[in-house]
């Protein structure tokens, strides 16, 4: 790591400085005073009556009219009373104390004490075992280290709510083995947990991202973001999928989610969408982002691995027994919560049966007014489903609330069925075009639900991915 002069000439000047407020702290404290005479007195075994004496060589000694110095005794502390004194804060001592290597046992000898500035082997590390065990052992921390530290990376790398800016060249920061770690850690957790999560308040929500990930930052920045500087230690995260396509940084938008969730396993959580699938997503831009930014060969490993990966993302969650969050919604043929948790994963939109398709591609009819099953403009086969069907599916399972991502709606979000759905979308001026809000919704311990919006950039402030330089039909985004 290059350090200019200046920097560390004052770090080498401010080490000092430490160093001697660090002796002036041990000088003045009685504390430290009482701990050097424990371990002298181990030393000498002479206590008198719950006292120790101390040597006339330690700086406990006190100076007598005529010079010489006498033996302070000092009391020592009571381990079984309370202590009201705040403790001392952690800072090492100045001095060692040297046993001399002749001497006998229970530190029965001859006992120094050593400023550490003394000792000359300090930095030496000692090197045990054969050189090829030692190459083995090496190559397999490196292995160890390069799967912990990348998350960690990239959280330090992208996680920057007011800082962020696009990447001035295309190029992604992270390569194929890197991707890979990451993909190979979530998995993992993916995994272990069940298709339909059981989550508790307090927690935020997020609806389509479609890898705006600068609307993602500006949420993180107006309203909390997962870290331990944020608030992640008392809200938990719900992101309700669509994380890929459309806007210009897919990458970062699920390479993030993929580090807070391994950062944060319990705390951040992931559901599938209907774009985290190969056939969606090779259409309509994460395919092309990753070629793009990675190149043909690695970008369209990226590709692959990731989308392997989006095989295992749970499919739907419960918060408190009482509210429902999908991505797309309940069509025709969801009635149960069971018949999601039957799901089983991997699971590809290929092989998955009308349940799946349902749950990721349906959407509620226009307005209240509109019931039972409608065709869905969407595509054949699907469907759109009114408040009756809201409603029966809530109270077949003793449900008071279902949350949705999946439309893209002007003010963020959106109620239906008299307030026992909402819709929720959190990227703004979606593909450039739409000018609309971008939501997120807050529920309390109270399980009270809060919307909370941020609005599109003026032009001239816009990111990248809002650009309407692409033309785009409307049939287009509403895939």
């Amino acid at each position: 790591m290059h350090t200019d002069i200046s920097t560390e000439n004052a770090m080498v000047q401010g080490s000092r400085r430490m160093s001697k407020g660090v002796e002036y702290l041990v000088e003045a404290s009685a504390a430290e005073a009482e701990a050097i005479s424990a371990t002298l007195a181990a030393a000498k075994a002479r206590q008198v009556n719950g006292e120790v004496e101390l040597p006339d060589r330690d700086r406990g000694a006190e100076a007598t009219p005529s010079g010489k110095q006498t033996s302070t005794l000092i009391k020592m502390p009571d381990s079984s009373g309370s202590n009201d004194v705040a403790p001392p804060g952690v800072r090492l001592h100045h001095r060692a104390v040297v046993v001399a290597a002749e001497t006998g046992g229970a530190l029965g000898g001859m006992v120094r004490q050593l400023s550490i500035d003394q000792f000359e082997n300090e930095g030496r590390r000692v090197s045990y075992g054969t050189p090829e065990n030692a190459t083995a052992a090496r190559k397999l921390l490196d292995r160890q280290m390069s799967i912990s530290s990348v998350p960690k990376k990239v959280i330090a790398h992208l996680l920057k709510p007011r800082g962020w800016k696009p990447p001035v060249r295309r190029q992604f920061f992270l390569d194929c083995n890197e991707i890979a770690d990451l993909c190979e850690s979530a998995e993992r957790i993916f995994a272990a947990e069940p298709t339909v999560l059981q989550l508790k308040a307090p927690i935020k929500i997020f609806g389509d991202l479609h890898g705006q990930f600068g609307d993602l930052m500006r949420l993180f920045d107006e309203y909390g973001s997962p870290s331990t500087a944020g608030d992640i230690t008392y809200i938990d995260y719900l992101f309700l999928g669509d994380y890929v396509d459309r806007g210009q940084h897919s990458l970062e938008t699920i390479g993030l989610l993929l580090a807070l969730k391994i950062e944060y396993p319990n705390n951040v959580h992931l559901i599938r969408g209907n774009h985290e699938a190969a056939d969606i997503n090779a259409l309509f831009g994460f395919r092309i982002e990753c070629i793009e930014r990675m190149g043909e060969r690695d970008g369209i490993w990226a590709w692959h691995r990731i989308n392997r990966l989006f095989n295992w993302l749970p499919l739907a969650a419960l918060i408190e027994k009482k509210i429902i969050c999908m991505h797309g919604g309940i069509g025709r043929s969801i009635n149960h919560v069971e018949q999601i948790e039957n799901l089983q994963r991997p699971i590809t939109m290929e092989a998955g049966s009308i349940v799946l398709m349902d749950l990721l591609w349906s959407d509620p009819t226009e307005n209240d007014s509109v019931e039972g099953l409608r065709p869905n403009a969407r595509g054949p086969g699907l469907v759109t489903f009114g408040p009756d069907r809201v409603m029966e599916f809530c109270n077949n399972n003793d449900l008071q609330l279902i949350v949705r991502a999946h439309e893209c709606v002007m003010d963020g979000f959106e109620r239906f069925a008299q307030g026992h759905l909402i819709t929720l979308f959190s990227a703004t001026n979606y593909c450039g075009t739409a000018n609309n809000a971008g939501a997120i919704l807050v529920l309390g311990r109270d399980l009270v639900v809060v919307p909370k919006l941020i609005h599109p950039l003026p032009p001239a402030m816009s990111s990248p991915e809002a650009s309407s330089e692409r033309h785009i039909e409307d049939t287009w985004m509403q895939v």
